[in-house]
């Protein structure tokens, strides 16, 4: 088990030190938020599953009896919370010899904050960081040309060619959106409200949602995309400069994020034989996709 003694706080048992810090306490903003319809739970895990609606209305001959048609099931999704746990301990002597108590030990708790404020972080990205190649609860990823549909056929949530973040790649995404159908080829009404980019793209990203003119063109031509209130998010745990995104408002999306045991105060105490102060931080959550609807993705060339 690692534990803080004076051999490793020996700089701040010195008196002449002019100046000792906590390294990386300084953390960006909640960003996994804007990414997922994010949602409390009281369970040992959650389960979402759906039924479809039914088919078009076919034309019905005169004295013939009417065609009937039934709600086919789903496929169950489960999320399973798991538990994340970090904590930190210091000698007795550590803390009775240190010279600089606000330098040496206040910033450790905020420190184990910052550590688990990246695993969420990370751990959320990586739905989006997997979602062009690990498989769904369809049988493809998240983000895929050939979604199948219960009643028939398939149908995309990506570009069919990869293309980077364009005035022509954006309104393609936004006319898929459009597009969309429900399990039995129903239209359904899916409008995206949010562009989701690598921090990379985010000067992009900027041009076009608010540029009055269309951007990297020289033909003076009104830039349409401004007309569909799209709002742009920035996610710094990405893996690929190139990715972005397009989500539904939240509660139309089904990539969800459950809180089963918030992180909160930090534990403490001391143990008894070792005399050792101990900090402990735990929490528990689960995020997944239960369906592609509502969301579009690209992968970059």
């Amino acid at each position: 088990m690692a534990v803080i003694t004076t051999g490793q706080i020996v700089d701040f048992l010195d008196a002449n030190l002019n100046e000792g810090w906590q390294d990386g306490l300084e953390r960006w903003p909640e960003e996994y938020d804007a990414w997922f319809n994010v949602q409390d739970s009281t369970k040992q895990s959650e389960k979402d599953s759906y039924e479809t609606g039914f088919g078009a209305m076919p034309v019905k001959p005169e004295g013939n009896p009417a065609v009937y048609d039934s709600a086919m099931p789903g496929i169950s999704v489960k999320y399973t919370h798991l538990t994340y746990a970090l904590g930190y301990e210091i000698t007795e002597e550590a803390i009775e010899d240190n010279l600089h108590t606000p330098e040496t030990f206040s910033k450790l708790p905020e420190a184990l904050s910052g550590s688990a404020e990246e695993t969420i972080e990370v751990t959320a990205a990586s739905i989006y960081n997997n979602g062009f190649t690990t498989n769904g609860f369809d049988g493809v990823p998240l983000f895929s040309t050939a979604h199948p549909l219960i009643g028939g056929g398939t149908q995309s949530n990506t570009l069919s060619t990869a293309a980077d973040l364009s005035v022509t790649s954006l309104m393609a995404g936004i006319t898929t959106f459009g597009k969309f159908l429900d399990e039995r080829g129903l239209h359904k009404k899916l409008v995206p409200k949010l562009l989701g980019v690598a921090i990379d793209n985010q000067f992009v990203a900027e041009e076009l949602l608010k540029s009055e003119y269309k951007p990297y063109t020289g033909n003076n031509e009104r830039n349409t995309i401004m007309s569909k209130d799209l709002e742009f998010t920035v996610n710094h745990y990405l893996t690929n400069a190139e990715y972005w995104f397009l989500l539904a408002q939240k509660a139309e999306l089904k990539i969800k994020f459950f809180w089963r045991v918030r992180l909160s105060g930090l534990r403490k105490g001391t143990d008894f034989d070792s005399t050792n102060l101990k900090h402990l931080a735990r929490m528990r959550f689960s995020c997944g996709w239960s369906h592609y609807i509502g969301s579009f993705g690209v992968n970059g060339p």
